[in-house]
């Protein structure tokens, strides 16, 4: 199964903050509503809660060649993987291994992923 993300807020950053949490907050919980229509919309469906692990190849298409670094972009993206477990019935604890790829800039970014057959 393939869902398409769109590119995370930089307010939702650990390092995005600069101290105005509540504003983090709103932007974390608005990408997540965005995520969870983005599902929607590419009709996600239920898969139930798998006996075992199921892997996940995740691909993150920058908006543009500036430097981004796997474990920030992973953690602004935590509520995108939280409307994806929402919409398949599959808790994010249960993504293993997780591999992730950066695929070349596109306009406005996005993220790709890709649940596997385990």
């Amino acid at each position: 199964m393939k869902i398409t993300l769109p590119w995370t807020p930089s307010k939702t950053s650990k390092n995005g903050s600069q101290a105005d949490y509540r504003g983090k907050a709103r932007a974390a919980k608005a990408y997540k509503i965005d995520c969870a229509w983005h599902c929607t919309a590419q009709g996600v469906k239920s898969i139930g809660v798998p006996d075992t692990d199921i892997p996940v190849q995740i691909t993150y298409y920058p908006p543009n060649n500036r430097r981004v670094d796997w474990d920030n972009l992973a953690g602004r993206a935590k509520q995108g993987w939280d409307a994806i477990a929402e919409a398949t019935g599959v808790d994010d604890c249960k993504w293993w291994p997780v591999t992730c790829a950066k695929g070349a800039p596109v306009r406005n970014g996005k993220i790709v992923v890709e649940l596997l057959k385990p």
